[in-house]
Protein backbone atom coordinates (compact mmCIF):
# COMPACT_ATOMS: atom_id res chain seq x y z
CA UNK A 1 0.00 0.00 0.00
CA UNK A 2 1.49 3.33 -1.05
CA UNK A 3 1.66 6.22 1.39
CA UNK A 4 -0.49 9.19 0.55
CA UNK A 5 1.44 12.42 0.01
CA UNK A 6 -0.63 13.94 2.85
CA UNK A 7 0.04 11.32 5.57
CA UNK A 8 3.46 12.63 6.61
CA UNK A 9 2.40 16.32 7.08
CA UNK A 10 -0.72 15.15 8.93
CA UNK A 11 1.38 13.18 11.41
CA UNK A 12 3.74 16.13 11.80
CA UNK A 13 0.80 18.46 12.32
CA UNK A 14 -0.67 16.11 14.88
CA UNK A 15 2.62 15.93 16.82
CA UNK A 16 2.92 19.74 16.76
CA UNK A 17 -0.63 20.07 18.06
CA UNK A 18 0.16 17.77 20.99
CA UNK A 19 3.29 19.75 21.88
CA UNK A 20 1.32 23.00 21.75
CA UNK A 21 -1.40 21.56 23.97
CA UNK A 22 1.20 20.33 26.50
CA UNK A 23 2.91 23.73 26.54
CA UNK A 24 -0.44 25.38 27.32
CA UNK A 25 -1.32 22.91 30.10
CA UNK A 26 2.04 23.00 31.96
CA UNK A 27 1.43 26.36 33.72
CA UNK A 28 -2.05 25.17 34.70
CA UNK A 29 -0.63 21.98 36.27
CA UNK A 30 1.93 24.00 38.23
CA UNK A 31 -0.72 26.47 39.41
CA UNK A 32 -2.87 23.68 40.82
CA UNK A 33 -0.08 21.86 42.69
CA UNK A 34 -0.41 21.91 46.50
CA UNK A 35 1.61 24.50 48.35
CA UNK A 36 4.39 23.85 50.84
CA UNK A 37 3.62 23.36 54.52
CA UNK A 38 5.41 25.44 57.16
CA UNK A 39 5.83 24.22 60.74
CA UNK A 40 7.45 26.37 63.44
CA UNK A 41 8.61 24.78 66.68
CA UNK A 42 11.18 25.45 69.40
CA UNK A 43 14.02 23.29 70.74
CA UNK A 44 14.79 23.75 74.44
CA UNK A 45 18.53 23.08 74.50
CA UNK A 46 20.57 22.75 77.73
CA UNK A 47 24.29 22.00 77.33
CA UNK A 48 25.39 21.92 80.98
CA UNK A 49 24.39 20.65 84.41
CA UNK A 50 22.77 17.43 85.60
CA UNK A 51 19.73 17.84 83.32
CA UNK A 52 21.71 18.61 80.15
CA UNK A 53 19.96 17.66 76.91
CA UNK A 54 23.13 17.97 74.79
CA UNK A 55 26.22 16.12 76.03
CA UNK A 56 29.60 15.31 74.49
CA UNK A 57 30.07 11.56 74.17
CA UNK A 58 33.53 11.36 72.57
CA UNK A 59 36.21 13.36 70.83
CA UNK A 60 39.87 13.37 69.85
CA UNK A 61 42.04 12.22 72.74
CA UNK A 62 43.92 15.12 74.35
CA UNK A 63 41.64 17.79 72.86
CA UNK A 64 38.80 19.55 74.69
CA UNK A 65 35.28 18.34 73.92
CA UNK A 66 33.42 21.39 72.64
CA UNK A 67 31.24 22.56 69.77
CA UNK A 68 34.28 24.13 68.10
CA UNK A 69 36.70 21.24 68.68
CA UNK A 70 36.96 19.11 65.53
CA UNK A 71 35.91 15.51 66.08
CA UNK A 72 33.70 16.00 69.14
CA UNK A 73 30.45 14.03 68.96
CA UNK A 74 27.38 15.04 70.99
CA UNK A 75 24.16 13.22 71.84
CA UNK A 76 21.00 15.36 71.79
CA UNK A 77 17.58 14.86 73.40
CA UNK A 78 15.96 18.32 73.41
CA UNK A 79 12.35 19.02 74.33
CA UNK A 80 10.33 20.47 71.44
CA UNK A 81 7.73 23.08 72.44
CA UNK A 82 5.01 25.01 70.58
CA UNK A 83 6.33 28.44 71.61
CA UNK A 84 9.67 29.77 72.88
CA UNK A 85 8.36 29.67 76.45
CA UNK A 86 10.05 26.84 78.35
CA UNK A 87 6.73 25.81 79.93
CA UNK A 88 4.64 25.87 76.75
CA UNK A 89 3.07 22.66 75.47
CA UNK A 90 5.61 19.94 74.72
CA UNK A 91 5.03 18.52 71.24
CA UNK A 92 7.95 16.10 70.95
CA UNK A 93 11.68 15.47 71.27
CA UNK A 94 14.62 16.30 69.01
CA UNK A 95 16.92 13.28 69.30
CA UNK A 96 20.13 12.58 67.45
CA UNK A 97 23.79 13.43 67.13
CA UNK A 98 25.88 16.50 66.41
CA UNK A 99 29.46 16.26 65.18
CA UNK A 100 32.00 19.11 65.17
CA UNK A 101 32.89 18.35 61.57
CA UNK A 102 35.14 21.16 60.37
CA UNK A 103 38.78 21.69 61.25
CA UNK A 104 38.07 25.39 61.78
CA UNK A 105 35.34 24.62 64.33
CA UNK A 106 32.75 26.58 62.36
CA UNK A 107 30.48 23.72 61.28
CA UNK A 108 28.45 21.10 63.10
CA UNK A 109 26.99 18.14 61.23
CA UNK A 110 23.39 17.55 62.36
CA UNK A 111 21.64 14.19 62.14
CA UNK A 112 18.43 14.35 64.12
CA UNK A 113 14.93 12.92 64.42
CA UNK A 114 12.10 15.21 65.41
CA UNK A 115 9.80 12.72 67.15
CA UNK A 116 6.31 14.16 67.67
CA UNK A 117 4.09 13.35 70.65
CA UNK A 118 1.36 15.98 70.23
CA UNK A 119 -2.17 15.07 69.19
CA UNK A 120 -1.85 16.30 65.60
CA UNK A 121 1.34 14.36 64.68
CA UNK A 122 1.63 11.76 67.47
CA UNK A 123 3.95 8.93 66.45
CA UNK A 124 5.23 10.76 63.37
CA UNK A 125 8.78 11.97 62.86
CA UNK A 126 10.87 14.15 60.58
CA UNK A 127 14.51 13.42 59.81
CA UNK A 128 16.80 16.41 59.41
CA UNK A 129 20.41 16.30 58.32
CA UNK A 130 23.16 18.60 57.14
CA UNK A 131 25.83 21.11 58.01
CA UNK A 132 24.92 23.74 60.58
CA UNK A 133 27.15 26.77 60.11
CA UNK A 134 27.16 27.65 63.77
CA UNK A 135 28.42 31.22 63.46
CA UNK A 136 25.65 32.24 61.05
CA UNK A 137 22.34 33.58 62.31
CA UNK A 138 20.25 31.17 60.23
CA UNK A 139 21.43 27.62 59.73
CA UNK A 140 19.78 25.58 57.01
CA UNK A 141 19.59 21.79 56.97
CA UNK A 142 17.71 19.31 54.81
CA UNK A 143 14.56 17.45 55.69
CA UNK A 144 15.45 14.09 54.20
CA UNK A 145 12.58 11.86 55.25
CA UNK A 146 9.79 11.25 57.70
CA UNK A 147 7.36 8.73 59.13
CA UNK A 148 3.63 8.68 59.86
CA UNK A 149 2.06 11.97 58.75
CA UNK A 150 5.41 12.91 57.20
CA UNK A 151 6.08 9.84 55.02
CA UNK A 152 8.17 10.78 51.99
CA UNK A 153 8.80 14.24 53.47
CA UNK A 154 11.26 16.52 51.73
CA UNK A 155 12.17 20.11 52.33
CA UNK A 156 14.42 22.12 54.57
CA UNK A 157 14.60 23.51 58.08
CA UNK A 158 16.12 26.76 59.28
CA UNK A 159 17.51 26.89 62.79
CA UNK A 160 17.88 30.19 64.64
CA UNK A 161 18.97 30.70 68.23
CA UNK A 162 16.40 33.14 69.65
CA UNK A 163 17.70 33.03 73.23
CA UNK A 164 21.01 32.07 74.80
CA UNK A 165 22.13 32.23 78.44
CA UNK A 166 25.91 31.92 78.53
CA UNK A 167 25.91 31.30 82.30
CA UNK A 168 23.75 28.15 82.12
CA UNK A 169 24.41 27.13 78.46
CA UNK A 170 20.66 27.20 77.90
CA UNK A 171 19.35 28.17 74.48
CA UNK A 172 16.06 28.25 72.65
CA UNK A 173 16.27 27.40 68.97
CA UNK A 174 13.46 28.26 66.58
CA UNK A 175 13.13 25.56 63.95
CA UNK A 176 11.13 26.60 60.88
CA UNK A 177 10.41 23.62 58.66
CA UNK A 178 9.21 23.99 55.09
CA UNK A 179 7.91 20.80 53.48
CA UNK A 180 6.81 20.07 49.96
CA UNK A 181 3.71 17.90 49.69
CA UNK A 182 4.59 14.22 49.91
CA UNK A 183 4.58 12.33 46.65
CA UNK A 184 2.51 9.32 47.70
Amino acid sequence: MALSPFSRPTKLMSFSSILLLLAMLMPLAKAQSPRETTIVLYLQDLASGPNATVVPITGIQGKPQSFTSFGTIFAVDDIITETPDKVSAQIGRAQGILVASSLSGSNIHVSMSLAFTNVEYNGSSLEIQGISRQFERYKEVSVVSGTGSFRYARGYATLETVFYDNKTSYSIIRCTIRLLPNSQ
